[in-house]
């Protein structure tokens, strides 16, 4: 027994809308795991931002140490234990009964 002609373009096109649906499904879902914009792309970035910002803190602090160093040696707010620190080391003074140990090192 034969199928008639229009139940067997029917099966045709349901089977090809099928393949169809099942194939952008397929397209989509993959770029939306592995696309230019995807899933792995935000954890891949997450991670850089994760980077960035602990090398950020890490200059942060830096620099409010630096900035706490300098502020002791404002005139308005001298330290004269910091003043007497930075002359020893820039201007290499030292008191008469102070015994000097020089290093390859140079302190800040």
């Amino acid at each position: 027994m034969r199928v008639p002609e229009s139940r067997r373009n029917a099966s045709i096109s349901q089977f090809l809308a099928t393949f169809i649906s099942f194939g952008l499904f397929f397209y989509f879902a993959y770029h939306l795991m592995h696309g230019e914009r995807g899933y792995f792309a935000y954890k891949g970035l997450e991670r850089k931002k994760a980077a960035s910002q602990k090398l950020y803190d890490e200059k942060l602090a830096e620099r409010q140490a630096l900035e706490n160093r300098v502020k002791l040696l404002r005139p308005s707010s001298l330290d004269l234990d910091m003043l007497d620190e930075r002359a020893r080391i820039v201007l290499g003074y030292v008191q008469p009964d102070e015994k000097v140990i020089v290093t390859d090192k140079q302190e800040r």
